[in-house]
């Protein structure tokens, strides 16, 4: 017999991720409203929110199993559309990042950003990428966004290679709400959620991001310091690349 997954999922203490970062954002995406924690074994490249590495997956499997580990609250994003039909449209939960950019390549975006209600500013850029703090370590920090502790519920807001001075990042808190529309002369722009999912909106239609009010739940160990491991895997990156 197979079970549907509701019901699979209600016997499940952990979920198990092997893989690299998509893996894991892959499978909080599909357990994070069934309060299911996700622990990371990584077999990808940095993997930062991984948080076994393979040699210690013995170890790490027993301290599980004897109930030595936390749980991490983290926040991520909701998302919709307002269709120019009058069709809301929700897109997927956003584990790290929403990116908006011109539909065409290589051409720059000009994109209005309000918050709360106000107009805030007009990017003309390559892109803007909305971010948790689960993704504050991805396209928002190689783009110079802030790296934000991962229990954060802030939104990072980073502008891809803007064409004004004061195309800076801002960070907002929990409770703002984003509107993202574009000039009546720019007819659409893409949006790429988690560098899976794709959508396009027109200048009749608006995008809203918001914080969603259900956390993610990953594994953590006591003795894991976030930021230490975060230099640390960034270092050895580097020191690969050089």
């Amino acid at each position: 017999n197979v079970l549907p997954r509701p019901e699979i999922f209600k016997h499940i203490d952990v979920a198990f991720s092997f893989g690299g970062d998509g893996t894991i954002i892959h499978l909080a995406r599909q357990i994070f409203s069934y309060n299911i924690p996700v622990c990371g074994i990584n077999l990808g490249e940095l993997g930062f929110l991984n948080q076994i590495e393979v040699h210690q997956l013995q170890s790490h499997i027993k301290r599980i199993a004897q109930g030595d580990y936390t749980i991490e609250k983290r926040g991520h994003l909701h998302a919709y559309i307002d269709r120019e039909d009058g069709i809301r449209e929700d897109l997927v939960p956003i584990i790290n990042e929403v990116v908006i950019t011109r539909s065409e390549p290589a051409k720059m975006a000009r994109i209005n950003l309000a918050v709360n209600g106000q107009h805030t500013q007009m990017y003309p850029s390559d892109g803007l990428i909305i971010s948790s703090a689960t993704g504050s370590t991805g396209y928002n920090l190689s783009a110079g966004g802030p790296i934000m502790k991962p229990d954060n519920r802030s939104i990072i807001i980073t502008p891809v290679a803007p064409h004004l001075i004061q195309g800076i990042s801002m960070v907002l808190e929990e409770h703002d709400t984003i509107q993202i529309t574009m000039p009546d002369r720019e007819p659409q722009l893409h949006i790429c959620i988690d560098g899976t999912f794709d959508y396009s909106f027109t200048n009749k239609e608006a995008l809203h991001i918001s914080s969603n009010p259900v956390y993610c739940l990953f594994v953590r160990f006591k003795d894991q310091c976030f930021f230490g491991t975060l230099f640390k895997k960034l270092a050895s990156r580097r020191d690969e690349l050089l």
